[in-house]
């Protein structure tokens, strides 16, 4: 590299390199004299002679009246240099402080055949950390049921736990679940594990994206844990009240309700009601009911009390019971209320309100007659 690029990379001009090399060759010399050798204005020479004894590498003497200016020891250079390397080393703290830091630029793959999904998929086992499910499991098995078989039992070996959320009624080993509505299925499953959300489409042919970044895995197990265990859902529909008589049958040893009552049956049928009895005996779960007392209600509960093992079912006014039906578990409370437009089932987790629907019941019962 040229001496003169050398010297501007040390913030001089091409104009004050000029002068500065002048200096050196000739040694001193007036601002005129170094003007017209250098071919440049008195003035403007003048500023650059300023700009290098500002920086240094020039000096001046004063003889006969006259100011001379002498480029000082090329030597002078490298102090500095070393000067310049102090300063920055003074103020690299606050310019690290200044630095905005770098972006965590999400890395995003798609895999677009079921070998792809299933390689997807494997990479929560990798991870071996708790895995949260938000979306459909069942389509997982139908679209890949041997795989899935391997990938659970490989998950259950490796001790990873999964939280689900899901309308579907699932049971797998090392799972907690916490059931959805009826109404937010989905054809869609989200995996969240350590820094990685994997999305998995279900249909006819399944897709899978995968996001490798922090924040994103982050925040989605944020609103995973805002909806997990609600104290209060509302499922609508046939299907939610399906699905809030089976969840009230799990994890309690006894089951109780008031307002139950033929209209009600109908909606959930005898052959749907055969099943569920078989599910809570399966499970040891008592029932005590408390029913309207109409024609209906008595030809339909009387008969079937006599049929089922462990259910007992009284009656009372429907005027002493109020318009909806309810059914309290030691772990919940589902309220069925009949509307005109759709059935709506609320769910209550409540602790406080479990206890006093409970004792509101026991004061039925106590009322009630065979």
């Amino acid at each position: 590299m040229h001496k003169e690029a050398v010297l501007q990379q040390f913030g001089l001009t091409e104009a004050e390199v000029r002068v500065y090399i002048y200096l050196l060759q000739y040694g001193e010399e007036t601002a005129s004299e170094i003007a017209k050798k250098v071919g440049m204005n008195r003035t403007f020479a003048y500023d650059r002679l300023k700009k290098l004894q500002d920086v240094g590498l020039v000096s001046s003497v004063i003889k006969d009246s006259k100011k001379y200016f002498l480029a000082t020891e090329p030597q002078q250079l490298l102090s500095l240099l070393k000067e310049r390397e102090e300063q920055l080393k003074d103020v690299l703290p606050e310019l690290e402080k200044l630095r905005k830091p770098k972006e965590d630029v999400p890395k995003v793959e798609v895999y677009s055949s079921l070998k792809g999904v299933k390689t997807a998929l494997n990479l929560m086992l990798k991870e071996k950390q708790t895995a949260y499910v938000h979306g459909s499991i069942s389509l997982f098995k139908e679209a890949l049921p041997t795989h899935f078989e391997i990938w659970n039992t490989r998950r259950v070996n490796l001790k990873i736990p999964l939280k689900i959320l899901s309308s579907e009624r699932i049971k797998l080993s090392l799972t907690e679940i916490d059931q959805l509505p009826f109404e937010e299925k989905s054809i869609t499953t989200t995996f969240t594990f350590g820094n990685s959300t994997l999305i998995v489409m279900w249909n006819d042919h399944p897709l899978a994206i995968h996001i490798n970044n922090k924040n994103i895995a982050d925040n989605n197990r944020t609103l995973f844990n805002t909806i997990w265990n609600r104290e209060v859902k509302i499922y609508k529909g046939k299907e939610g009240i399906l699905q809030a008589f089976w969840e009230v049958i799990e994890n309690t040893k006894e089951c109780v309700g008031f307002g139950c009552s033929k209209n009600l049956a109908d909606i959930y049928t005898v052959e749907w009601s055969n099943l569920w009895h078989e599910d809570r005996l399966s499970h040891n779960v008592k029932v005590r009911l408390v029913a309207y007392d109409d024609k209906k209600s008595r030809d339909y509960f009387t008969p079937r009390t006599k049929a089922k093992r462990e259910y007992f079912v009284r009656f009372l006014s429907r005027e002493s019971q109020g318009p909806s039906c309810v059914m309290i578990s030691e772990k919940m409370i589902a309220t069925f209320v009949y509307t005109e437009k759709q059935y709506q089932v609320i769910v209550n987790k409540n602790k406080e309100t479990i206890a006093a629907y409970r004792k509101y019941f026991d004061e039925l019962w106590l009322k009630s007659k065979k």
